[in-house]
């Protein structure tokens, strides 16, 4: 297993400090409840109770809104979860998603067993060779600038695992977006529509 040395509520902070309009999916677990804790808006998509779901959400959406920049943040387990989705985005070739995967080499939720890129499994490596123009893997939070150009850059589909440290770490106070999939549903259909009348 590796030293990882990024903390993880630092590079979300940093990364979606200039979102903007952009559209984040959240996987489930900690990745969503980070994101929450230190970026939360409307345009944020939370996915609860649905593991291995966010990177075909945020295909989806991609698809759906070619005028939007998409985002995907999850965890590596969740995203190992349904790894497969990573060839149809390859497939589908959106410029506009962008994957970001939080990797602790843990299953957070469940109790911090190891997961599977504890093993060596290299997550970027496999998006590569589904055919992602690009695809890496960064160990340092000052590799956050880099990664927040590439995802504003709108030349994907995008994937970065980001090796963070294995701490469990939240933030005081932080977002208080209702958790409920449904509620979530009908707030982030609402923060469109008025992000659209805005542009109007």
């Amino acid at each position: 297993m590796s030293n990882n040395i990024i903390d993880r509520l630092d590079f979300i902070r940093d990364l979606l400090e200039d979102a903007g309009d952009m559209i984040v999916v959240t996987g489930i677990g900690t990745p969503g409840s980070n994101t929450r804790n230190v970026a939360d808006r409307g345009l944020n998509f939370y996915i609860s109770g649905a593991m291995g779901c966010a990177s075909g959400v945020g295909l989806g959406m991609a698809l759906a809104r070619p005028d939007r920049k998409v985002t995907v943040i999850t965890g590596d387990a969740e995203l190992m979860m349904n790894v497969g989705t990573l060839a149809s985005i390859a497939v589908a070739r959106p410029r506009n998603l962008s994957i970001v995967v939080i990797d602790n080499e843990r299953f957070g939720a469940t109790g911090s067993q190891i997961s599977h890129t504890a093993h060596g499994v290299d997550i970027a490596g496999i998006a590569k060779a589904s055919g992602f123009p690009l695809a890496e893997t960064v160990r340092e939070q000052a590799d956050v600038t880099r990664v927040r150009a590439r995802i504003h850059a709108n030349e994907g589909p995008y994937l970065c695992v980001a090796k963070v440290g294995a701490n469990r770490r939240v933030a005081p106070g932080g977002g208080s977006r209702i958790r409920d999939g449904v509620m979530t549903k009908f707030d982030f259909q609402r923060a469109l529509e008025a992000s659209d009348a805005g542009q109007a």
